[in-house]
């Protein structure tokens, strides 16, 4: 019996043994196979800090087209979302008083001119042809007046967003508060607020990048304007920025994602972010190997790192698959 329990414990010994080496063969094998990575080629490129906030686009130029005379709308030349130029005709306004103004100012250029020739001859001392001159002076400038407020031109070239009144119906304008509104979107600003940990750092001149939610496209621009002081309620500082709207994708009132460029290296060597292990070095790829890269480091954002020394433009180096990678371990890259 103690024979048996015996051959049973040895036979036991010898099947977890021969497991072992097996399982530590099966291991060696694993060890020594190369190591699959992804990889990026460094690049030379402009990178930058930023600061990021969100912000309100509105147009540069937007005007009420306001007439000061008020009067009966006999044609309205535009619709809403008309694009005009500077100086185009918008609308026209019951003439009557116009007419009348115009009758008066024919008769006393006419009086007038018949005046500066008397004068020129002595017929007629000065101060009867400053009065005649005086009555001119006046009936022009009443007839320019009605004709600027009857005959309603473009103060500016843009698109029409609304009209107030329609043709026939009576624009008053005291009461009224424009007869149309119209913006020029070909350059607009944005507005973002921040706070006073940030503010010392944002300077007039700074160059900004744009983001909307409904384009890929990225608006470039440059700050303006940095509020001296901060909102009574707030406690945040103004920031104003000129931006150049591309193809006029940004809209007038719109919301927008704001980065403030603080600082910009240009020119300089960049590799992802997650190239960088424990912030001193990098793996790149040599005949198939891991080469371990001790690297310094400049500026940094949340996408990107700045190397200032260690790799050179177009050496691959490893972005994913470079946890664990050690010196000289054979590597598979499968971009």
């Amino acid at each position: 019996m103690f024979k048996n329990i015996l051959v049973i414990i040895f036979l036991t010994v010898l099947l977890i043994t021969g497991c072992s080496k097996k399982q530590e063969v099966k291991e060696k094998v694993e060890f020594q196979g190369a190591r699959e990575v992804k990889v990026v080629k460094a690049e030379m490129a402009d990178i930058s800090n930023y600061i990021e906030f969100s912000g309100k686009i509105s147009a540069d130029e937007a005007i009420n087209v306001k007439p000061a005379m008020s009067g009966k709308v006999v044609e309205l030349l535009v619709q809403e979302g008309s694009v005009v130029k500077k100086g185009d005709l918008l609308a026209k306004l019951d003439d009557t008083q116009l007419q009348q103004a115009k009758i008066q100012y024919d008769n006393m250029e006419k009086n007038y001119k018949r005046m500066k020739e008397l004068k020129k001859t002595g017929a007629i001392d000065g101060a009867t042809f400053d009065e005649v001159e005086t009555g001119y002076k006046v009936a022009k400038s009443a007839y320019e007046f009605m004709q600027e407020n009857t005959h309603i031109l473009a103060p500016i070239s843009g698109v029409i967003t609304n009209r107030f009144r329609k043709t026939g119906e009576h624009y008053d304008a005291m009461m009224d508060p424009m007869l149309m509104r119209m913006i020029n979107l070909e350059k607009v600003k944005a507005v973002c607020h921040v706070s006073d940990a940030d503010v010392n750092d944002i300077k007039k001149g700074m160059k900004v990048e744009l983001m909307i939610n409904n384009s890929n496209e990225q608006f470039d621009g440059k700050i303006t304007f940095v509020s001296p002081e901060a909102d009574m309620m707030s406690g945040t500082f103004a920031v104003e920025m000129m931006i150049k709207n591309k193809n006029n994708l940004l809209r007038n009132n719109q919301f927008a994602r704001i980065k403030i460029l603080t600082n910009t290296s240009q020119n300089a060597v960049v590799v992802p972010q997650e190239a960088v292990i424990d912030g001193d070095h990098v793996f790149i790829i040599q005949a198939e190997k891991a080469v371990k890269k001790i690297v310094s480091l400049g500026l940094e954002n949340e996408y990107e790192i700045e190397i200032t020394a260690g790799i050179n433009t177009g050496d691959e180096v490893v972005v994913i698959g470079n946890a664990g990678l050690t010196e000289g371990d054979k590597v598979k890259v499968i971009n």
